[in-house]
């Protein structure tokens, strides 16, 4: 007999438990700030204290004095995006499928879409500019890509992250499934903690102690990602999900509304390196 019900707090546990296994990105931001956001308007202001460094001088000599300069940054909550999907009470009648738990997979696979697609792009379009061009490797003639290859890139950006003097632990590198497959052909395996129990989604293993994560959000602009765990913060400030019984007809709208802003404060893009693959 099919599933005629769709019951509100049913319909949000399903989502929820979905797209908890389904993020990539999201997973490894920093979310600390999202219960300030959540009471406190729309930005949160952070201080970045200046980087110091001594200078050379002579004993008992006057020492030039370096301006203590503290910048701030907001994140500002300044992105909305809603989905409504509509279902008939025939649909619901004819339908062998248990269709809340349906209707909340779709809409978990496509918040997780969402919300992966965000961090990408805010690391690669919209706040690039901020990423050290010593982190941007072969930006300007990206790599073509070989098994060889692969497995030296991975090395690389972890030199990039160490030359920036980037903590070691925590790091995790996001890499195409096209990517991942060269990274498998090129000894990957003998020198993955995963060995042969590599997964096909998500988690591989570490290189060289860093985390290796397949992900196909990168697929279309074949980039590898290399950052530090909480490199970018995102909020999300409210994630609202409804059933709401048609006024006009024998329906049910099940609808969503996500608000959400991302940001990379300045010392934390040098966390954040990249290989340009063609």
């Amino acid at each position: 007999m099919a599933n005629t019900i769709i019951i509100p707090t049913l319909f949000e546990k399903e989502v929820i438990r979905n797209r908890d296994i389904k993020n990539v990105f999201f997973k490894h931001t920093n979310s600390d700030y999202t219960g300030t956001l959540r009471s406190s308007g729309d930005t949160v202001t952070v201080q970045t204290l200046p980087t110091l460094s001594f200078a050379s001088g002579t004993a008992g000599a006057a020492i030039t004095a370096t301006n203590f300069v503290i910048t701030s940054e907001n994140l500002v909550i300044d992105q909305v995006e809603q989905l409504l999907v509509r279902i008939t009470d025939e649909e619901k009648t004819q339908s062998n499928l248990a269709l809340t738990m349906k209707v909340a997979e779709r809409f978990a696979e496509a918040e997780a879409r969402l919300f992966d697609e965000a961090v990408r792009d805010q690391i690669l379009v919209t706040q690039i500019a901020d990423i050290p061009t010593a982190n941007k490797l072969d930006i300007g003639l990206p790599i073509t890509l070989t098994p060889a290859l692969a497995y030296t890139s991975i090395l690389n950006l972890s030199e990039a992250l160490d030359n920036q003097n980037v903590e070691e632990t925590g790091r995790i590198a996001f890499v195409s499934p096209n990517f991942a497959n060269n990274l498998m052909q090129s000894g990957f395996l003998d020198a993955s903690d995963k060995g042969l129990d590599t997964r096909f989604k998500g988690f591989m293993g570490m290189v060289n102690g860093v985390k290796i994560v397949k992900t196909n959000a990168l697929t279309p602009s074949k980039e590898v990602i290399m950052l530090q765990n909480g490199a970018v913060n995102m909020v999300v400030q409210l994630n609202n999900l409804d059933v709401r019984k048609g006024t006009d007809g024998f329906y049910e709208n099940l609808m969503a509304e996500v608000i959400f802003g991302l940001k990379i404060f300045g010392e934390n893009a040098k966390a954040i390196a990249i290989q340009y693959i063609a």
